[in-house]
C-alpha cells in the first residue's frame, strides 16, 4: 500500500476544485445588489438564479456520473473544471438575464462532474484509519468557500461588478484545473466505476480500499456482504434520507439567519456580519474535527453527536442569543456541529455503495440540493406568517427528525456506531 504522505498531497488539488465551484455557486447571494443594478432586475430575480442552479445540479449530478463512469476520474475532472470556467466567463459577458439564467445552469452541471468525483477519490487514496481526514480535506475547500463567498460577493461587488467576480471565480477554476493536471498522476487512477476492494479498519467495520490494497477477513455483515458483490447497502437509502432532512434543516434557519439573529439580538451592520462570520469561521473548524472524529469513533457514532449539538444549539437560540455575544456563541456552535457532520455522513455513504460510490455520492450531491430549496421555501412561509422565531424551532424540530434516523442508522450495526 503506498504510504498515506504519498497520497495526501493528491488532496489539495482536489480541494481547490471544490473551493473553485463553491465560491462560484455561493457568492450570488454576496452579488444580489450588483447584478440587480446591472441587469435591471429585482432581487427576486437574482434569487431565483440560485434556485436554477440547484434545479440544475440536482437533476445532472446523478446523470452525469451514469453516463461519465467510463472516464478516467481524472479526466472527468478536467473536463468538469474546464467546463466550469467556461461557464463562468460567459456568466461574465452574458448581456441579458434570460441568457445568464441558462449559463447558471450548465454551470451546476459542471460543478456535478467534479465534487461527487474528487469526493470518492479521497476516500479511495486514503488510508482507512484517514479516511474521516481525507473526505474532510476535500470538504475543506467547500467549507472555505462558503465562508468567504458571501461576504467577498458584497466587497468585490460594487468595486468590480459582478461581471469582474465571475471572471474571477474562473481564474480560480483555471487554477485548480491546473493543480489538478499537474498534481494527480493519471497512471494511478481507473474508470470511475473501478470496482474498490473492502478493507476492514478497525475490524468488524468495513471500509472502502483502492484496488490492489491488501484486504484482511471480510467482515459477516450485510452491508460487507452487499460490498463484496459490488451491490450498495438498502441501508443508503435511509443515509440520503437523513442527508436530505438535516440539510433542510439547515437551510430553514440559514437561509433566513440575518433577519433571524437581527430579530433575536437586536445585531445589524458590522455585528450582525461579525454573527455570519463566526459561524463561518466554525463552520470550517468544524469541518475538519468532523473528520478527526469520524476516524475515531466512527461516522454513525459522529454525526448522532453533530445532530444532537445541533437540535440543542437551536432551542436555545431565541433564548440565549438575546445579547449580541450569546448569538455569537450559540451561532458558532450550530455552525461547528453541522458542518462537523459532512464527512461522517459522505464516509458513510461511500462505506454502504458498494462499486456505486460515484453514484450514491451523486445522489447525495442532489438530495442536498433539493434539501436546500425545501429549507428555504420552508422558512420563507413561517417569516411570511410573521413568525421569525419559529424558524428556530422548526429548525431544531427537523434537525430532531434527523436525529431520530440516524439513531436507526446507528442501531442497524450495518456500520460502526
Amino acid at each position: 500500500m503506498t504510504d498515506a504522505r504519498e497520497r495526501r498531497p493528491r488532496l489539495w488539488p482536489l480541494a481547490l476544485g471544490t473551493f473553485a465551484i463553491g465560491f462560484g455557486s455561493n457568492v450570488v447571494t454576496g452579488l444580489l445588489p450588483s447584478m440587480s443594478t446591472e441587469l435591471h432586475v429585482g432581487f427576486a430575480d437574482v434569487g431565483r438564479l440560485v434556485s436554477f442552479y440547484g434545479i440544475a445540479y440536482a437533476i445532472s449530478t446523478p446523470l452525469v456520473a451514469l453516463f461519465g463512469e467510463r472516464l478516467p476520474r481524472r479526466a472527468l475532472m478536467l473536463t468538469a473544471l474546464a467546463l466550469f470556467a467556461a461557464a463562468s466567463v460567459a456568466t461574465a459577458l452574458a448581456t441579458d438575464y434570460e441568457t445568464l439564467s441558462v449559463i447558471r445552469a450548465l454551470s451546476a452541471i459542471a460543478a456535478g462532474g467534479f465534487t461527487p468525483t474528487a469526493t470518492v477519490l479521497a476516500s479511495q487514496l486514503s488510508a482507512p484509519a484517514m479516511r474521516g481526514q481525507a473526505l474532510a480535506t476535500v470538504f475543506g475547500g467547500l467549507t472555505t468557500a462558503t465562508v468567504v463567498a458571501a461576504p467577498a460577493g458584497n466587497i468585490l461587488g460594487p468595486a468590480i461588478g459582478y461581471r469582474g467576480v465571475y471572471l474571477m471565480t474562473a481564474g480560480l477554476a483555471v487554477i485548480a484545473f491546473l493543480a489538478v493536471m499537474l498534481l494527480v498522476d493519471r497512471s494511478r487512477l481507473g474508470p470511475v466505476d473501478a470496482p474498490a476492494t473492502v478493507s476492514m479498519s478497525p475490524p468488524g467495520v468495513e471500509t472502502v480500499a483502492p484496488a490492489g490494497t491488501s484486504v484482511s477477513t471480510p467482515s459477516r455483515s450485510p452491508a460487507a456482504a452487499s460490498g463484496r458483490r459490488g451491490l450498495p447497502s438498502p441501508l443508503v437509502a435511509l443515509v440520503l434520507l437523513v442527508s436530505m432532512v438535516e440539510t433542510i434543516a439547515a437551510f430553514t434557519v440559514q437561509t433566513y439567519a440575518s433577519p433571524l439573529l437581527t430579530a433575536i439580538s437586536g445585531a445589524d451592520g458590522v455585528s450582525l456580519s461579525a454573527l455570519l462570520l463566526s459561524y463561518g469561521v466554525a463552520g470550517v473548524l468544524g469541518n475538519i474535527a468532523g473528520g478527526r472524529m469520524a476516524d475515531r469513533l466512527g461516522a454513525a457514532r459522529t454525526l448522532w453527536l453533530c445532530f444532537f449539538g445541533c437540535t440543542v444549539a437551536l432551542v436555545l437560540l431565541p433564548v440565549a442569543g438575546a445579547t449580541v455575544l450569546g448569538s455569537a456563541i450559540v451561532f458558532a456552535a450550530w455552525g461547528f456541529l453541522a458542518w462537523a457532520g459532512n464527512a461522517p455522513l459522505q464516509g458513510m455513504l461511500i462505506q454502504l455503495a458498494g462499486r456505486f460510490g460515484q453514484l450514491v455520492v451523486a445522489l447525495n450531491s442532489s438530495v442536498i440540493a433539493l434539501g436546500i430549496a425545501a429549507g428555504a421555501i420552508i422558512g420563507g412561509a413561517i417569516i411570511g406568517g410573521g413568525a421569525i422565531l419559529g424558524v428556530a424551532y422548526w429548525g431544531a424540530a427537523i434537525m430532531g427528525l434527523s436525529l431520530v434516523l440516524v439513531t436507526f442508522v446507528v442501531r442497524s450495526k450495518q456500520l460502526a456506531a
